[in-house]
């Protein structure tokens, strides 16, 4: 099947050629308006998948919007909306100029009274039709195709011209498959633990009411369908051992506005009598390489194939704790790779504000990274950086930017290269002119200038160091100041978000002699003094006092009074939990009730660790009193003699610092 465009030369282009008597084979008009009558160019449209099986398609509509000009910007207008037929070649109508081309095959609605691309953005579907695939909706859109002449078009962003475009539709749902084959036994850390799941249902949650046709973000407001539960029935005939294979289950497109409303799918079974329940986010971030996004988005078009092959952990109680579930393996997105190198990133902007913390962009791809800086930029004073991999397979990770201590001019954008393989992205680092303030004539120490507790004044600390900001016992120097009219707890100009100036930034207010948030490199007992336009001594931190003046920076990221040891330890008495922590050495115990609700609360954030995998843990309140700590009763409050006559998983704590004294 064809389709054929014939690009319509307007009225000025028709003058100049009867002026000028080109003969370079363009026709001239006959109609009343003055437009010429084009040549035919023919474009292939083919109702064919970008990936996966060929489906019929029984209806086809062509939309086209065209500025009618050569002025990339000037408004598109509705030039041609029509049925076609599926089996003959069509002949459209369009203009020389920038042109809207959208292709919709069994169109969900009538659209025979679309005029704007605007009504064709906002079409929404009904999910609860798609979600049995009775009839598919392709869809395919072509924005900013460039018409000068006959055989002269360029799709967007292309530098070389074609004779015609090539339409391949897509699907505007996706597709799910769940294959089951493994044994029912739980492991942990690798060690079976005796203990059997009976898997029993499988269910699919937050479905959107709605999905677009044009691919759109979707707001939560407009509400999900029922879950969508399935009996998981056994077909292996092996003791212990589990196998179940699903139908193709159709999901529509769910480009959610918030990760935490993703879609996922929640797996139940039982052991003990107690229920487990498995949760496990589907979209394009279970395989960020093949998926080439590190998002939650269900893509249209893409078959999201699950493999279960193990259980490695006890689940969870609540589906609002974010869990990473270990045991699910082979997660595979099957889709088509466009070459040997992959690299994504989940901004292109990054704005590097702090000359304390990193500001991080997220990436997946398929070789170790680098950065490259421009060449006027070296790592030192002028930018920090830092490249932090999730795992030993260098597949995926986050690469840190702060600011350098002489960068306190203008606002700057440096554009920077990150390169894996022969794939590159570029990114913006957007840093920001410092802010400094003239705090006033109050002379203080060097930690008190840093609002830090008083030991620092003998000990080399950095730029930052959050033990001692954490146990200065109270608020001094820029830690401090907010400037008037500002709410002290203003989260981007209170309390916290100031700190001691550099000697660029002290140097750049012409200030009289302060402190500066630099250390000597080789004496720690000693701070830089900077004053007027250059001038600079080192004094010792201990017993010299001085002004200071503040720049705006960021809060500092809150840390936990106490730390977490690095793994479980399942399958624990009560009479032995105690012990598992004496043999950490001083200061581990088992942690009280409150401790145990906030780590519940902010697992993977404050410093503690994300990798809780059991649903039940052993706590001792200061009283002596033996808890056990559950999702839906995360600090012990009702722990049944039952329970602590059970067995249970242990994990450690001891305060991060050491008490004062």
């Amino acid at each position: 099947m064809r389709l054929k465009l014939v690009y319509i030369y307007s009225f000025v282009v028709t003058l100049l050629y009867l002026l000028t008597a080109c003969t370079d084979g363009i026709e001239a008009s006959s109609d009343s308006n003055g437009q010429g009558e084009g040549k035919e160019i023919p474009v292939s449209i083919m109702p064919k998948l970008v990936a996966g099986d060929e489906n019929e398609v029984s209806q086809l509509r062509v939309i086209i919007f065209s500025t009618r000009t050569s002025n990339p910007y000037g408004p598109k207008v509705l030039v041609s909306n029509q049925l076609i037929d599926v089996n003959e070649d069509y002949v459209a109508i369009t203009y020389i100029g920038y042109n809207d081309i959208y292709v919709i095959g069994n169109e969900p609605v009538d659209l025979s009274g679309i005029n704007s691309p605007e009504e064709l953005k906002n079409i929404q579907m009904n999910t609860e039709s798609s979600l049995s695939a009775s009839k598919f909706v392709f869809f395919r859109q072509l924005l900013n195709v460039n018409v000068r002449s006959k055989n002269e078009i360029y799709p967007e962003g292309a530098s070389a011209s074609v004779s015609k475009l090539e339409i391949k539709l897509q699907r505007v749902i996706a597709k799910l498959s769940v294959k089951f084959d493994l044994s029912t036994e739980i492991c942990e850390n690798g060690t079976p633990t005796g203990e059997f799941v009976n898997l029993e249902s499988m269910e699919l949650l937050r479905i959107p009411k709605y999905s677009y046709l044009a691919s759109c973000k979707y707001r939560i407001e407009e509400g999900f369908l029922d879950n969508r539960v399935f009996s998981l029935e056994n077909s292996s005939a092996e003791q212990n051992h589990f196998t179940w294979s699903s139908s193709d289950i159709y999901l529509p497109e769910y480009l959610p506005m918030d990760e935490i409303y993703r879609m996922v799918l929640r797996i139940k079974g039982t052991s003990r009598g107690i229920t487990r329940i498995y949760t496990l986010p589907i979209g394009d971030a279970m395989n960020s390489i093949d998926s080439h996004s590190t998002e939650w988005n269900i893509t249209r078009n893409r078959h999201y194939s699950l493999n279960i092959k193990a259980i490695t952990g006890y689940g969870e109680e609540s589906l609002e704790v974010k869990s990473n579930v270990s045991g699910w393996s082979e997660v595979n997105v099957p889709i088509e790779i466009t070459g040997a190198s992959f690299l994504a990133v989940n901004k292109k902007t990054v704005e590097v504000k702090s000359l304390r913390f990193y500001s991080y962009v997220r990436f997946a791809c398929n070789a170790p990274v680098e950065v490259k800086l421009p060449d006027e930029v070296t790592i030192g004073n002028q930018l920090q950086m830092t490249i932090e991999y999730d795992d030993a397979t260098k597949k995926s990770g986050r690469v840190g930017f702060r600011r350098g201590n002489w960068n306190t001019g203008n606002d700057i954008i440096y554009v920077t290269t990150l390169k894996s393989g022969t794939a590159s992205v570029e990114l913006n680092l957007q840093l920001y002119r410092s802010e400094t303030i003239r705090v006033g004539n109050n002379l203080v120490t060097w930690a008190e200038a840093m609002g830090y507790w008083e030991e620092a004044n003998w000990i080399r600390t950095g730029i930052y160091n959050d033990e001692f900001y954490k146990r200065a016992t109270r608020e001094t120097g820029c830690r401090a100041y907010y400037p008037e009219g500002v709410n002290e707890n203003d989260a981007t100009r209170g309390k916290g978000c100031w700190r001691l100036a550099t000697i660029r930034e002290n140097w750049a207010i012409n200030s009289a002699e302060a402190w500066c948030i630099e250390e000597h490199d080789t004496n720690g007992r000693k701070a830089y003094v900077s004053y007027g336009s250059g001038n600079l001594i080192d004094d010792y931190k201990e017993n010299k006092k001085y002004r200071y003046n503040c720049t705006l920076d960021v809060r500092p990221p809150e840390l936990s009074d106490f730390i977490v040891s690095s793994s479980d330890v399942t399958n624990v008495t009560k009479e032995n939990a105690s012990s598992i922590c004496a043999n950490l050495g001083s200061g581990w115990r088992l942690p009280t009730g409150k401790e145990m609700n906030y780590v519940f609360l902010n697992a993977g954030t404050n410093g503690l660790p994300n990798n809780f995998f059991s649903d039940s843990y052993w706590g001792k309140n200061e009283d002596g009193t033996f808890i056990v700590a559950t999702m839906s009763d995360p600090n012990g409050n009702v722990t049944t003699d039952e329970l602590r006559n059970g067995r249970h998983t242990v994990r450690c704590v001891k305060l991060r610092y050491p008490p004062i004294g």
